[in-house]
């Protein structure tokens, strides 16, 4: 009996020992917590075409919940736009990144990608701030931090 006991013992140390961020940027929690990161940065195609805070052409979050799913919220000239969805943490082999992939099921005239469907993918840059892959074929490059955790 303190065989099985030792053991047991001794595969809950090794559990417990494993890394507890396997992406390497925390991105684990969004599996158990309400998460929100909020527009920070708009940046052009062209050089010195960086904007910041209101001067930003819209101001925009996303909220992800511990289901898999999010809102992300637009306001343009006070009017408010709401899209809705599931999202995933994603890897791609030969890519030390780490993303998020939205699929949207409402709103998605909201939705920004190269492609002109219903995904849209997000990297992380660090554990505070994620970036749209927008950017890519010419959409505007897009950073969010993290606001509420």
């Amino acid at each position: 009996m303190k065989k099985i006991t030792a053991l047991l013992v001794c595969i809950v140390l090794l559990l417990s020992c494993s890394s507890d961020d396997d992406y390497g940027l925390e991105s684990t929690q969004f599996v158990y917590a309400e998460q929100q990161w909020t527009l920070v940065k708009m940046t052009g195609s062209f050089q010195n075409s960086e904007t910041t805070g209101s001067e930003m052409e819209w101001q925009e979050y996303y909220t992800f919940s511990p289901e898999g799913t999010f809102v992300k919220s637009r306001t343009v000239d006070e009017v408010v736009y709401e899209a809705t969805g599931s999202f995933e943490v994603i890897e791609f082999d030969n890519d030390p990144n780490h993303y998020l992939e939205l699929t949207y099921q409402t709103g998605n005239t909201l939705v920004g990608n190269c492609t002109g469907d219903d995904k849209e993918l997000l990297m992380y840059r660090n554990s505070t701030m994620i970036s749209s892959l927008w950017m890519a074929c010419d959409g505007p490059g897009l950073d969010y931090q993290l606001t509420k955790n």
